[in-house]
């Protein structure tokens, strides 16, 4: 009975040490990670200035790229590759002149960037197989191509 009485004597003793360590890695952590980000206001951002009246941005048109039911690529209408074609080279040959020729305008002065900004429009047929359209989006990419927007 004394060794009964002994051990309902003792008291558990928990260990509070562990429990600190983690509360002050912790700390450190958020201290840390909160000191990484930088404040707005000392960011530098140039704001656009207020337009002229009367001087309207004229846009180049998209350059419209269409893939049709059977997979056949038509470029502003005009028939240029089939589905079948993965790489698409002539597809990424007009597109690169393109992008070439307006990054020239730009370059040159005689228009803007927003208002030359190469920007291809796919126009997907839902029948379509996915793979035209990945190899449409291979050739923009080997042709420099920074815009894409999908037409529904």
């Amino acid at each position: 009975m004394s060794s009964l009485t002994k051990i309902l004597k003792d008291e558990d003793k928990v260990d509070l040490t562990p429990m600190i360590d983690v509360t002050f890695l912790l700390l450190i952590y958020f201290m840390v990670t909160t000191m990484l980000k930088q404040p707005e206001a000392e960011l530098s951002i140039q704001l656009p200035g207020q337009a002229k009246p009367g001087a309207a941005v004229k846009v180049m048109p998209r350059f419209k790229v269409e893939i049709t039911e059977e997979g056949f690529v038509k470029v502003n209408e005009a028939l240029i590759e089939t589905g079948a074609d993965i790489e698409m080279n002539d597809l990424a040959d007009m597109l690169e002149a393109e992008r070439i020729a307006r990054d020239e305008m730009i370059n040159d002065g005689r228009k803007t960037e927003a208002e030359a900004q190469l920007v291809v429009e796919i126009n997907s047929h839902i029948g379509a197989e996915h793979q035209a359209t990945v190899s449409v989006l291979n050739a923009c990419g080997v042709a420099g191509v920074k815009k894409i927007t999908f037409a529904f």
